[in-house]
């Protein structure tokens, strides 16, 4: 199947225009399509999420049977290497819904939530001047949203420590804290990124092209989005509006709560 699986609809980067464009070289980066693919990426947040980081959390959870994973893997090995989960919100609600309240513009069906973002110690570092399987994950995904989904917002939840690295992806803070008692009762602060115009307004980036734009063979996007699941049972249905998932008591007023949130005025520029 991959074999028939198109480059995304951004042009090619011939490899010697960009000095990014050997970045993702010895790693392949797909969009789980099989039941074993789908295993192998929930066995890497297995091996992060139940070991090293010692969360008690069911792998996989409810979500997983409604969501796509993304897996990394290195291709002289063969072993895999990271994973990362997307969840579109046409088929019920978001895992960031358990702890805050949602805008009306976040509670649609063009809206997916971005998680468990996963990579094994062995693949955290390379020789590259960038993390390879960071960046080769955060690019699929927002090729995969941008070109196949027609999403209108990307939603993550953060720690503290890395809210730095969504900003500079240009994902926006809320302000809005909560304790995510599933993991280890961390406080995580909700982040979006708005792609409607096609992040055009944020060509000033420096890695606007690689991240953005370019095609690298690294990379396999496939031509539909495929079934989410792991065994592709379920399809997106991005036109579906369910009227309890999207209403509040407080919609007129666009307001954002959460059981235990608190703003913090002072992060938000």
């Amino acid at each position: 199947m991959r074999d028939r699986q198109q480059a995304a609809t951004a042009r090619e980067v011939e490899p010697k225009s960009s000095p990014f464009a050997d970045l993702l070289r010895g790693y392949r980066f797909t969009v789980c399509d099989t039941p074993a693919a789908f295993e192998a990426a929930l066995e890497v947040r297995r091996g992060v999420y139940n070991g090293a980081c010692g969360y008690d959390v069911p792998v996989p959870d409810p979500y997983d049977a409604r969501s796509w994973l993304l897996l990394a893997e290195h291709v002289e090995s063969g072993e895999t290497a990271g994973t990362m989960r997307i969840t579109p919100r046409s088929l019920g609600r978001l895992e960031a819904e358990e702890y805050f309240w949602l805008p009306p513009r976040l509670r649609s069906p063009k809206v997916v939530e971005v998680n468990r973002f996963a990579i094994l110690p062995a693949h955290r570092k390379t020789e590259k001047l960038l993390p390879t399987v960071s960046f080769g994950l955060f690019k699929l995904m927002i090729n995969f949203v941008m070109g196949r989904l027609g999403i209108d917002y990307i939603v993550v939840c953060s720690k503290e420590e890395r809210i730095w690295t969504y900003e500079w992806l240009r994902f926006q803070r809320s302000g809005l804290v909560a304790r995510y008692e599933k993991l280890g009762n961390s406080e995580h602060e909700l982040l979006t990124m708005d792609i409607r115009r096609g992040l055009r307004e944020h060509r000033d980036h420096r890695l606007w092209e690689f991240l953005f734009e370019s095609t690298l063979p690294e990379l396999i996007i496939p031509d539909t989005a495929p079934g989410l699941g792991p065994n592709g049972a379920k399809r997106l249905e991005p036109g579906v509006w369910d009227r309890h998932m999207t209403r509040r008591p407080d919609d007129e007023n666009d307001k954002v709560g959460a059981a235990g949130v608190h703003p913090v005025h002072s992060w938000v520029s």
